[in-house]
């Protein structure tokens, strides 16, 4: 196998393993089949081309250690994380969307936790890069479903530098990060509050596409990325949670926040 530096990590690549959806199979298995000679039926490679291997149930499991270079898209292994989800394919072996909820919860909080090590990496499924259906879910609903920003080459936030265009994801154990540095306004505080009790009863990370500091009044305005359909609800949601106002915009909900201190 060839061993590589980290550092040049850009990007992850979803795939399936084409396997049926009573597949109870994890990385085991597939390093096997990988591993097996191509006489006997298998790949004949060194290891497992896979990083990372998602089981029905959620579950996740090591592949191939992460230094070493992966086997699962010709042409991008060199520079990427090869993420394989178990299953893709119905009982006649025709490609089929069959991922659980639980299967794709771990794969979100997984891409959170490689994008704090490698931030600028982007997200694709393998069917960007060969002529196959593979991972066969649409990696840009799911992107959106969870609230992962897939253009994370945008500048960072800069506290001094009024208004914010960088879509950011919010979720608690990030919000903080959302302000630069120095004092963070009391309203500010204020809003990521407000933030997190909406997002927790909306029940998906949110992303904030715009955010504008009013340093006159001490408020702020932000617009977060909210379907068509689920706008009405998340506005009630907003309000209740503590904006001053919520309301539609293209795009989202744009959301307004006063200063409380006397």
């Amino acid at each position: 196998m060839i061993k590589r530096d980290l550092n040049i990590i850009n990007e992850f690549i979803l795939h399936c393993s084409a396997n049926g959806p009573g597949s109870n199979i994890g990385a085991r298995e597939i390093r096997r089949y990988h591993t097996l000679p191509v006489a006997k039926g298998g790949r004949g490679w060194e290891d497992i081309g896979y990083h990372v291997v998602i089981r029905r149930d959620g579950t996740e499991e090591d592949g191939r250690p992460l230094e070493y270079q992966g086997a699962h898209c010709e042409g991008h292994n060199k520079t990427t994380i090869g993420i394989c989800l178990v299953g893709g394919i119905d009982n006649s072996g025709r490609p089929q969307d069959n991922f659980t909820r639980e299967q794709f919860d771990t794969l979100a909080k997984l891409i959170r936790r490689l994008r704090l090590r490698w931030p600028k990496a982007s997200i694709h499924g393998h069917n960007e890069y060969a002529n196959k259906p593979c991972p066969v879910f649409n990696v840009a609903k799911f992107l959106e479903r969870y609230g992962i920003v897939q253009d994370p080459g945008a500048p960072a936030w800069d506290a001094g530098r009024w208004p914010h265009f960088r879509p950011a994801e919010f979720e608690k154990s990030g919000c903080d990060g959302l302000w630069g540095s120095g004092p963070m306004p009391t309203v500010w505080k204020a809003v990521l509050d407000a933030l997190e009790r909406s997002r927790e009863r909306y029940g998906h990370p949110l992303i904030l596409d715009k955010a504008e500091w009013h340093p006159e009044t001490l408020a702020l305005m932000c617009d977060v990325r909210i379907p068509e359909s689920a706008r009405p609800s998340f506005i009630r949601l907003a309000m209740d949670a503590g904006f001053v106002s919520a309301r539609s915009v293209s795009g989202g909900v744009r959301l307004y926040m006063e200063n409380s201190e006397e």
